[in-house]
């Protein structure tokens, strides 16, 4: 067992943190192609479908207390499996860091810092990374703890802001694009809870296994209502097909806050808070990005890793030419694929190793 555990409060925060960040990217523009004005059914179809997977997932994983994916990768195959296993999770969270540090950093480049090149604003992403690493995993965590209720308040009242401005009319038809799109085409969209893997990483973090579903289905119920309100916000404010051009959403939609004459630009005030969170997804996915690959090759250390892991998580986000480029790589490859290694290698696993396991009991005397 890992030295720094935590309890259901921390690991639910993070799994607020990894899965709801991408509210305040493109997710509702993402869902608004898929159904158009029945954007907010996609969230709520594609939540339940994510449900289901850590419901079934989660049965499977109740033998292995204390085991993550990779740990179990090895029990099934020792390291002709535990490696290339490893491996794939490291070019996930290679990519997955690698694109959401592009993303926020433009992000922050157009709220506020629209005059600095994009590597500047990256810089202090990357540093607040390096940083995190150094110090280590439970300050991150307890941090989280602490920041994310915060956070969630204040996208309670950030929706709540919204609500004069929302026109139910927006979103009719009900069923937008049609059955097709939101239940079939929408279904690979269950990539967009392909950070529900970190997840399967925490065993070890974790005081006790009764915590593991608990966090589980509370966290993504959390998830759920997030994503699912500013899906929906989003389409009764912007109506198909106006929904479909905005690179950031919510962006887009804090720009229409106001409060009388005086009080304008709220955005402004939100950078501070996007900033915070974007900080806490980054830090924590390059975590387990060092921890898996120490985990991997059975290194002593991950700190010699910080800075090279580091350089090529920003030398990749700096690929693509353009934002637009960027999204529609992340949201259109990536995550139309992505599931493979988030939810099917892992069920894939568990399956195995189940089947296995009640054999062994089985022939036992």
């Amino acid at each position: 067992m890992n030295n720094n555990t935590f309890g259901s409060h921390e690991a639910i925060c993070l799994m607020i943190t990894m899965i709801s960040t991408k509210a305040i990217l493109s997710f509702p523009n993402i869902m608004a192609k898929i159904g158009g004005s029945a954007a907010w059914i996609v969230a709520i179809y594609i939540s339940i479908l994510a449900i289901i997977v850590f419901y079934i997932t989660s049965k499977l994983y109740s033998n292995f207390e204390g085991k993550d994916i990779i740990d179990i990768g090895e029990i099934l195959g020792g390291k002709a499996l535990k490696i290339p296993l490893g491996i794939l999770i490291i070019v996930f969270l290679v990519a997955l860091s690698a694109f959401y540090l592009r993303s926020f950093s433009e992000e922050m480049k157009t709220m506020s810092f629209t005059m600095s090149p994009i590597g500047f604003i990256m810089l202090f992403f990357v540093l607040g990374m390096i940083i995190s690493a150094y110090i280590g995993f439970e300050a991150l965590i307890r941090f989280q703890s602490i920041m994310v209720p915060i956070s969630v308040i204040s996208f309670t009242l950030f929706i709540i802001a919204l609500a004069p401005s929302m026109n139910i009319d927006n979103v009719k038809p009900i069923l937008g694009l049609g059955p097709y799109n939101i239940f079939v085409k929408g279904a690979v969209r269950i990539g967009d809870f392909a950070e529900l893997i970190f997840l399967f990483l925490l065993p070890p973090f974790i005081k006790k296994w009764d915590i593991f579903n608990r966090v589980g289905f509370i966290g993504l119920a959390i998830c759920a209502i997030v994503l699912t309100s500013i899906t929906f916000t989003f389409v009764s404010i912007f109506p198909y097909p106006v929904s479909t051009d905005d690179l950031l959403p919510t962006y887009e939609l804090a720009r229409i806050i106001k409060f009388g004459r005086f009080f304008e630009r709220a955005e402004s005030i939100l950078v501070i808070t996007w900033a915070t969170i974007a900080f806490m997804y980054l830090s924590t996915a390059f975590y387990f990005l060092l921890h898996i690959f120490k985990k991997t090759f059975d290194l002593c250390y991950y700190q010699p890793l910080i800075l090279p892991m580091a350089l090529v998580i920003m030398s990749l986000s700096l690929l693509p030419k353009r934002l637009m480029d960027s999204i529609l790589l992340e949201a259109e490859v990536f995550r139309n694929y992505i599931w493979i290694i988030a939810f099917a290698i892992p069920l894939l696993l568990l399956i195995v190793a189940r089947a296995l396991n009640n054999k062994k009991s089985s022939n036992s005397p």
